[in-house]
């Protein structure tokens, strides 16, 4: 039972006590018609702003997945008015499964898969539905019809501070020879644009080669146009990324509705990036303990940025927050 329902079953509760109990516990029968009016105005008002939530993409359903094991990742998935599919990213090796059933959900048939940066944590997943054997699938097959990426040369990650996450890359490199060479869609422009029914989707910038957090910094971006709502992925950019953005994009560019958190909501782009976003929603691939910043399960303890982000989309007036800490996300 959806909460909506269940705030018109209280309602209807309401107004069956007024008719049966003219006079309840010395309550007037007027005092308890205003307040059944109240009751129904309230219950009004909230169905009306869940009705403009739930008309927000035009049709459109965005949901942001949480990780299957509490971990952090970024694993999207946008199913446009006309249901095709977009895949952003899709998570570690263990958010695989739930990825696929809600993929099946939807229809089973991912029309773009969009990747940020070959990190395990937003790639992994992908990595592994392109390794299965369809033959040994009790389940019909998820179908991918086209995979966009842009990486650095391959020896870029190796001399920059690749954090011991070569593998990563090399086995997503690998995976992809079980695909179509027709399916895969790189290098890509910044510029680049194309549709998915009514989702226009551009490419903000070519991965940034940077010394330090050489691949989060190689992320690149997607701006989403979604029936007269902008949603813009970020990936794990950290601020090196985020200035150079800064200096290869027009403001009107980066403008958007929506934006996910680079990095997790934390230690990503600096406040520059998000005042020149201006978003009224946020979306957290955080789970609870990076929300809260945690050490040793104590809260604010921690060394991790999350509460200072979190205090910069107060700051810019920021109307809600998404996060994977509850469980999976829906926008629509």
């Amino acid at each position: 039972m959806t909460d909506r329902v269940k705030r018109y079953v209280r309602l209807f509760i309401l107004i069956g006590v007024i008719i049966a109990f003219p006079m309840l516990g010395g309550c007037k029968k007027s005092d308890m018609e205003g307040g059944a009016v109240k009751a129904m105005a309230d219950a009004d008002q909230e169905a009306a702003e869940e009705s403009r939530e739930d008309s927000y993409l035009g049709g459109a359903e965005l949901r942001l997945l949480a990780s299957a094991d509490g971990g952090q990742n970024l694993s999207c998935v946008i199913r446009t008015s006309a249901g095709s599919v977009i895949v952003i990213d899709g998570g570690r090796p263990v958010d695989d499964a739930h990825l696929m059933e809600v993929i099946r959900s939807m229809g089973g048939t991912v029309s773009a898969w969009l990747i940020t940066h070959p990190h395990d944590d937003h790639i992994g997943a992908l990595t592994n539905i392109l390794n299965r054997d369809p033959r040994l699938e009790s389940l019909k097959p998820i179908e991918i019809e086209h995979i966009y990426y842009s990486f650095l040369d391959e020896d870029e990650y190796e001399k920059g501070e690749n954090m011991q996450r070569m593998e990563n890359l090399r086995n997503l490199l690998k995976a992809f020879e079980n695909v179509e060479p027709e399916k895969l869609h790189t290098p890509l422009e910044p510029g680049f644009n194309f549709t998915v029914d009514d989702v226009s989707i551009t490419v903000l910038n070519e991965p940034f080669a940077c010394p330090e957090n050489t691949f989060n910094n190689s992320s690149v971006a997607y701006r989403l146009d979604v029936n007269g709502k902008r949603i813009l992925f970020l990936g794990d950019m950290g601020w090196q990324a985020g200035e150079n953005l800064l200096k290869v994009c027009r403001p009107e560019d980066m403008k958007a509705d929506v934006v996910q958190m680079s990095h997790h909501g934390q230690d990503g782009v600096e406040k520059d990036v998000y005042e020149v976003i201006a978003p009224e929603i946020c979306l957290w691939p955080t789970p609870q303990w990076l929300w809260d910043n945690e050490k040793d399960g104590e809260a604010g303890k921690g060394s991790f940025k999350t509460l200072i982000v979190r205090g910069w989309m107060e700051s810019l007036g920021v109307k809600r927050n998404l996060c994977v800490k509850d469980g999976d996300q829906i926008l629509r």
